[in-house]
C-alpha cells in the first residue's frame, strides 16, 4: 500500500510557485511542473495517456526487488526520487541510501551564442542532478542574465504545452534544477569565468575572458546534499540588517553549528558609499575565534535568491524598467554540526572549504604558480570538490592562465566565477610571505580591520570538499 506523502524537511509550503500576473505579461515566473506541483499540494493530476499491458506479476517481481529498485531510482533525478520515496518503506531506504552514495557535484551552462540560438536554447549539464541540492550558484553576466526568450525556443520547453510568454533564463535554471527547494543564490556580474572537467557534456561551453565580453552566458555549479552539512542565505538590504539579521543569524547558527565558509557577493553602490562597513564580516571570526574558515567575495551588480528578487526582475521586464533587487549583500554560509566535529558519527561526511588569495603583489606567472602550488600542497584533495574563482578585472591576461594553473594543481575539480571591481577574502590555511612583502590595498593606505578582507587586482579561489579524502595535505 502506498504510504501518505511525506515533504522533505527543507520544504515549506511556501516554496511551491504560483503564476503571477495576467495574460498580457510578456514574462512570467515559471510554475512547477505539475506533477511535482500536485505531490506537494496534495491534489489529484489528470493526465491523458494510454495505458500499457504488462505481465503483472513480472511487474510486481520488479517492483518489490530492492537491487534492481535501486539501479533503477539511481538514474532519476533528484525531484522524482522525493516523489518515489513515498511509494513504500523499500523504495524510501533505497532513496536514503542513494542520497548517501550520490553526493557528486555537477555543472551546467546556458550559451547565447548565435549558433546555439539558431537550435534552441538549452541547460547543458554536465550529469544529471541526482541528490536534491544542498546548493546552487548561478553566475549570468550582463549578455545573459536578465534576458527573455519565448517558451517554445527552450529545449526542454519548460511549460507543456509551450505558453505564449517569455520566460526569464535564470528562472528557467531555477525551475529545471532547485524547484521546489530555495537554495539557489544567482550572481548577475559584469564578467564569467567557467571551467567544466574535459571529458564533461559542458566542457564546450568553457568561458575565456575574451569570449565572455562578446557572448552572452549564464553558468552553474550544483552541491548536492551532503551528510551534516548545512547551507543558507543571507540577504542583507540595508545597513541595521547587519545587526538584525546577520549578526543575530551567525549567534543563532553559532550555537549549534562551527562554519566552514562563507560566499559574499557585495553590490558596488554598498561599498562606494561606505567602504568600512564591510568589516562586519569579520564578527564570523569573533564568534568562532579558533575555528579557521574560509572566505571569498566579489563585488557584483546584484543578486538573486528568492521568488521576491524574481518577481522585481520579472516586473521590470513588463515595465520597460531595468529593475534590481534589494540586496545589498548576499552571503551563502556553509556550516557544520559541533558535534559533528567533535565526534564524527559513522554515515557522517568529510567535508572541508579553504580559500586562497593571490593578491595584487602575485603580478608574475611564476608568483601566482608558486601560490597556487603551495596552497594544493597544504590542503586535502577530495574526492568530490568544486572551486569558486573571484578576479579583478584589472588582472588583464593573468584570468586565463590562472585558471588553467589552479586546473593543474586540482585536475577534477569543476571551477565557475566571476569578475568584479574588488575582492573579498581570507587565506586559508594562512600564506608564508616574505618580509619585504607588501601589497596594494583597496581604496585606503592606512591600515584598518577593512583591509583584513578587501583586496583589489586579486583574485580569490574557494575549494569547497567533501567525500574521501585522495591526497592529504602535507604537513609544514
Amino acid at each position: 500500500m502506498a504510504e501518505e506523502p511525506v515533504i522533505p524537511s527543507s520544504f515549506n509550503a511556501s516554496d511551491v510557485y504560483d503564476p503571477i500576473g495576467e495574460t498580457e505579461k510578456r514574462c512570467e515566473k515559471l510554475d512547477i511542473p505539475a506533477p511535482l506541483a500536485a505531490f506537494f499540494r496534495k491534489t489529484e493530476l489528470h493526465r491523458n495517456f494510454q495505458q500499457i499491458i504488462q505481465d503483472q506479476s513480472l511487474l510486481e517481481k520488479v517492483a518489490a526487488n530492492y537491487v534492481i529498485v535501486k539501479k533503477i531510482l539511481s538514474f532519476l533525478p533528484w525531484q522524482d526520487k522525493i516523489m518515489c520515496k513515498n511509494v513504500c518503506s523499500m523504495w524510501r531506504s533505497a532513496v536514503n541510501t542513494l542520497q548517501k552514495e550520490q553526493i557528486g557535484p555537477a555543472d551546467f551552462a546556458i550559451s547565447l551564442r548565435l549558433c546555439h540560438i539558431k537550435n534552441g536554447l538549452q541547460l547543458v549539464q554536465s550529469d544529471v542532478f541526482y541528490t536534491e541540492p544542498l546548493m546552487v550558484l548561478v553566475f549570468g553576466n550582463m549578455g545573459g542574465f536578465g534576458v527573455t526568450y519565448k517558451c517554445e525556443t527552450l529545449l526542454t520547453c519548460p511549460c507543456d504545452p509551450p505558453c505564449e510568454k517569455s520566460h526569464h533564463l535564470i528562472d528557467l535554471v531555477d525551475n529545471v534544477v532547485v524547484a521546489p527547494k530555495k537554495c539557489m543564490l544567482a550572481v548577475k556580474v559584469c564578467d564569467i569565468s567557467y571551467k567544466p572537467l574535459k571529458p564533461s557534456k559542458t566542457n564546450h561551453l568553457t568561458v575565456g575572458r575574451k569570449l565572455c565580453r562578446i557572448s552572452g552566458f549564464i553558468v552553474g555549479m550544483y552541491i548536492p546534499v551532503i551528510p551534516n552539512v548545512n547551507f543558507q542565505i543571507i540577504n542583507i538590504k540595508c545597513i541595521r540588517d547587519i545587526k538584525t539579521v546577520f549578526m543575530k543569524t551567525i549567534d543563532k547558527l553559532a550555537e549549534t553549528d562551527y562554519i566552514k565558509g562563507a560566499l559574499v557577493f557585495v553590490n558596488g553602490s554598498f561599498i562606494l558609499h561606505s567602504v568600512d562597513d564591510i568589516v562586519f564580516l569579520n564578527y564570523l571570526k569573533e564568534v568562532q575565534p579558533n575555528v579557521p574558515y574560509a572566505l571569498g567575495g566579489c563585488i557584483v551588480e546584484d543578486t538573486v535568491s528568492d521568488r521576491d528578487d524574481m518577481n522585481i526582475m520579472i516586473e521590470g521586464v513588463n515595465t520597460g524598467k531595468d529593475l534590481v533587487t534589494e540586496n545589498i549583500v548576499s552571503i551563502g554560509l556553509f556550516s557544520v554540526p559541533k558535534s559533528f566535529i567533535d565526534a564524527p558519527p559513522e554515515n557522517g561526511c568529510n567535508f572541508d572549504m579553504f580559500s586562497l588569495i593571490l593578491e595584487s603583489s602575485d603580478w608574475s606567472k611564476a608568483k601566482i604558480q608558486s601560490a597556487i602550488n603551495e596552497f594544493a600542497k597544504k590542503v586535502p584533495h577530495f574526492e568530490h570538490s568544486v572551486v569558486i574563482k573571484m578576479s579583478c578585472v584589472g588582472r588583464d591576461n593573468k584570468h586565463d592562465y590562472e585558471q588553467e594553473l589552479f586546473r593543474a594543481a586540482f585536475p577534477n575539480t569543476r571551477l565557475a566565477g566571476c569578475y568584479g571591481n574588488g575582492e573579498l577574502g581570507i587565506n586559508h590555511p594562512e600564506r608564508l610571505k616574505p618580509e619585504s612583502f607588501t601589497s596594494v590595498k583597496r581604496h585606503r593606505a592606512d591600515p584598518g580591520p577593512a583591509f583584513g578582507i578587501m583586496y583589489s587586482y586579486s583574485t580569490i579561489f574557494v575549494y569547497i570538499g567533501w567525500g574521501n579524502i585522495v591526497t592529504p595535505a602535507q604537513s609544514t
